[in-house]
């Protein structure tokens, strides 16, 4: 059985400090205005995130400053990592509708769907 596709509605529940969201070195050297962004109001060097376990707190409590005022993420294009990989329907997704009083996030229905194309065959 397959799993289910979702699809973000764009609800921000994410970014608006129902989740601890971090943001690492590389995280900085492809977006430098994180360094800036923690919302625990610290200023961070570059430098200071070349430590395993150093990060930005983007959210925790309070939502990110790259959160805009329509709900969409200002730095899409550069994000960190962990925004990236944040999947639209999964645990963390519905744990942080739940708090911010959403409905659950629905899967797509098959009709809705992206065709697959045939497979590959030599």
């Amino acid at each position: 059985m397959s799993t289910p596709a979702y699809e973000c509605d764009l609800c921000g529940a994410c970014c608006r400090g129902t989740l601890i969201v971090e943001a690492y070195y590389l995280d900085a050297l492809r977006e430098p205005r994180i360094l800036e962004a923690d919302v625990t109001g610290r200023k961070r060097a570059l430098d200071d995130l070349d430590y395993e376990w150093s990060c930005v707190l983007l959210a925790a409590g309070l939502p990110c400053r790259f959160l805009g005022d329509d709900g969409r993420c200002t730095i899409y294009s550069t994000r960190p990592n962990t925004c990236v990989g944040f999947e639209a329907g999964d645990e963390q997704c519905q744990e942080a509708r739940a708090k911010m009083g959403l409905p659950p996030l629905q899967p797509r229905q098959p009709s809705e769907l992206p065709a697959q194309a045939p497979p590959f065959v030599s």
